[in-house]
């Protein structure tokens, strides 16, 4: 019965969601007018976004804690198409996603840092729903896709020399250096050891997006461009095989002598709050007026009869 109710309020979110959105495009439709302009438009832009890293193992492991992120979007380029009341932007660039994480000790202060971290070149697409037409401004609502591909993927840790808690199911290292102990573990100082190579990272991601953006006409040639947008993975970064590993543990012991793994099973997705601005080089096109014609020919004026070929008869 609770199944049922979560699943028939999902369903009316969903109904609201498209109704909204449906409303919006028709506004849109119906405050356009015919004389505008399309615009199409070149640029370049940067920026940057806030990762985070939705881990359900990680959570579950007392050993890290979440931390602010800033990762660099340090170029890209656009290609936008914008015809009255919608359009389309096309932004390629260089992305890089994935959280850090402090790692504390068995007392709770903070030793380390676990880095995750995927460098993606990524095609965001999306579509433009324009909240104003002006001449000069265009506010649009945004919904894209975004196909990244893999260049690097990796997770490193550095830490200081202390003790931490490992959790049940966790692979203790049979390196001399960790030393286990009745409450805990005694680990030695690394940096940037890798934790995760970048063969445990699928290749190919896709997020779904949702944002603003703003296009400000500074003349007839150029313009500025303002974009923010929440990007949402739609699968985990990593490959199957691993995460199954992590699930049927069958690595070295952990603090009760079991298999273990390198960490706690979970699924994992990646979101990131991305902005940027940019510049773009305009190229207007105005919608051209095209009479329209009729198969009837003009014959003059009005119950004017038309002459007969025959003579009369006389």
């Amino acid at each position: 019965m609770a199944k049922s109710l979560h699943f028939e309020a999902k369903k009316s979110i969903f109904a609201t969601t498209v109704a909204k959105a449906t409303f919006l495009f028709a506004l849109v439709l119906c405050n356009s007018h015919t004389n505008a302009q399309d615009v199409k438009a070149f640029g370049i832009y940067g920026g940057f976004n806030f990762p985070i890293t939705l881990d359900e193992g990680l959570s579950k492991d007392l050993r890290y804690f979440g931390q602010l992120t800033f990762r660099a979007t340090p170029i890209g380029f656009s290609y936008g198409y914008d015809k009255v009341g919608f359009g389309y932007v096309l932004t390629p660039c260089y992305l890089q996603v994935g959280q850090q994480f402090s790692i504390k000790n068995s007392i709770g202060g903070d030793i380390g840092t676990r880095d995750i971290q995927m460098d993606y070149i990524s095609l965001p697409v999306a579509l433009k729903l324009h909240v104003n037409d002006m001449a000069f401004f265009r506010m649009s609502a945004v919904l894209g896709l975004n196909i990244n591909y893999l260049l690097n993927g990796r997770e490193t840790i550095t830490h200081a020399a202390s003790k931490v808690i490992y959790p049940a199911g966790i692979t203790i290292p049979t390196d001399p250096a960790y030393l286990p102990v009745y409450d805990g573990v005694f680990i030695p100082s690394v940096n940037n050891l890798e934790y995760v190579s970048n063969d445990k990272f699928n290749s190919i991601q896709l997020f779904a997006a949702l944002g603003l953006r703003s296009d400000f006409d500074l003349n007839d040639d150029w313009s500025i461009n303002f974009d923010g947008r929440a990007n949402f993975g739609l699968f985990d970064s990593r490959q199957a095989s691993y995460v199954n590993q992590l699930k049927n543990p069958s690595g070295g012991a952990d603090f009760n002598g079991n298999p273990g793994a390198p960490d706690l099973p979970g699924q994992r997705r990646e979101i990131y709050l991305a902005v940027s601005i940019g510049v773009s080089r305009i190229i207007q096109t105005k919608n051209k007026f095209k009479t329209k014609r009729t198969g009837i020919t003009n014959r003059g004026a009005k119950n004017i009869p038309r002459p007969r070929n025959k003579r009369p008869k006389g």
